[in-house]
């Protein structure tokens, strides 16, 4: 099984990016100082609640607020 995972373009399990080398998640530090949002939470209308700003949003400028947390 390790090795279908080491074949993946991004080693991935249940949403987590894996380390190829040793399978292991890569944690990354958010600076909860800095303005702006760092996460979302899915509505059921298809649009995202942003964190912590609360803003509404669609799937375009989900991902253009949390572009700079996906390296």
């Amino acid at each position: 099984m390790s090795d279908k995972l080491r074949d993946q373009a991004v080693p991935t399990v249940l949403g987590y990016e894996l380390d190829r080398e040793t399978l292991t998640p890569i944690r990354r530090t958010i600076n909860l100082l800095e303005e702006g949002d760092y996460g979302c939470d899915p509505l059921p209308d298809g649009k995202f609640r942003m964190v912590p700003s609360g803003d509404v949003v669609d799937a375009a400028e989900k991902e253009r607020r949390l572009a700079r947390y996906r390296s």
